[in-house]
């Protein structure tokens, strides 16, 4: 196998496995790292303070798309010596790639799109301790 088609391949497993990843996250309860804006720290799990999930969702499916690249990058080492594979095996492959972002793209854009923005009381910001305002 070239190289070039060994990175083509590479590329759609990352892409499939951090979109279906991703995807998974918003259908299954999976505890991903929250950032805490205020207090400017991640946790993982619920918390009372507002927290965005966007960071700790990304980082997970980059880690399992990461996961899944080295994991075809070792079959693909160890298959060397078999028969390469065809053009239409990379086409399918990239195929289920787009597939895969354009079904995660879609599921959350159907889950944004009825959301509406709860009105609420801006976070209390702390005072400041020396008293400067």
């Amino acid at each position: 196998m070239t190289p070039l088609r060994r990175r083509a391949y590479l590329s759609c497993i990352l892409l499939l496995a951090t979109s279906v990843a991703f995807s998974l996250t918003a259908v299954v309860a999976l505890p991903v790292p929250l950032y805490l804006p205020l207090s400017r720290r991640f946790v993982l799990g619920a918390t009372a303070e507002l927290a965005m999930d966007y960071y700790g969702r990304s980082l997970f499916a980059l880690a399992v798309g990461a996961a899944a690249g080295l994991l075809t990058h070792l079959v693909l080492r160890s298959v060397r010596a078999a028969r390469p594979s065809g053009r239409p095996m990379l086409l399918l492959c990239m195929a289920w790639s787009v597939t895969a972002f354009l079904f995660c793209a879609s599921l959350y854009a159907y889950k944004l799109m009825g959301r509406d923005p709860a009105a609420s009381s801006p976070p209390l910001v702390p005072p400041d301790p020396a008293g400067k305002g």
